[in-house]
């Protein structure tokens, strides 16, 4: 992170640099709020980032200068009620090895997704009340966990949004799913019934399995 420790710096801001420090080596992102608990004011890294000590990744959050971003990560950081779902939550459960070109996230109705990512992403949406089925944790490819749907959500949701998918993703990833020994056919009953889909569900199902 640059030769930090050749400028003069106050104690204070020192002490900042060696918990920044800390911190990067079981994190890969700062936020200012993680900062803040720290006792790490803003301005403090305001100015590292200024001499070159740290990069800004987006309004709030900083990396190491030699750190590669994580897409995924950085938005998902942007809101709780971002979920990474559809293409993306494909890609994710190896369910498809298509990277699609802009992440695809669900966020309830009511919920806005925020203006400095509202342009990247594509965003479906949900009733509030649904939001939050099968809603769990994925890996991305640089290894930081993210809110994502689990497989049997993600199956439901690209059935439910056929017209808006890619049509060979959505064919290979119904196959791969009805072929995988990890599926769960009871819960994605449960979960397309909780969604209203149930005979699309199990007409689109019935062929495969």
């Amino acid at each position: 992170m640059g030769n930090r420790y050749d400028i003069i710096l106050p104690e204070s801001e020192e002490r900042a640099v060696f918990k920044i420090d800390e911190y990067f080596k079981g994190n890969d992102f700062l936020r200012v709020a993680d900062a803040e608990k720290m006792g790490i004011s803003r301005a403090v890294l305001s100015q590292m980032a200024k001499r070159g000590e740290l990069q800004r990744l987006a309004q709030g959050v900083y990396a190491r200068t030699d750190a590669v971003p994580d897409e995924l990560a950085l938005i998902a950081m942007r809101s709780d009620n971002i979920v990474f779902s559809h293409e993306t939550a494909l890609n994710l459960h190896g369910l498809s090895n298509r990277i699609p070109a802009m992440p695809s996230i669900t966020v309830p109705y009511g919920g806005s997704v925020p203006h400095s990512i509202a342009s990247a992403v594509n965003a479906y949406r949900i009733r509030p009340e649904l939001h939050d089925l099968g809603r769990g944790t994925a890996k991305t490819f640089m290894g930081n966990e993210v809110a994502c749907y689990d497989r049997e959500r993600t199956i439901c949701d690209i059935i439910r949004s056929y017209s808006r998918m890619d049509v060979e993703t959505y064919a290979k990833a119904i196959r791969t799913y009805a072929g995988s020994r990890e599926k769960n056919i009871p819960q994605l009953v449960a979960y397309a019934q909780a969604m209203g889909i149930e005979r699309k569900v199990l007409k689109v199902m019935e062929v495969l399995v």
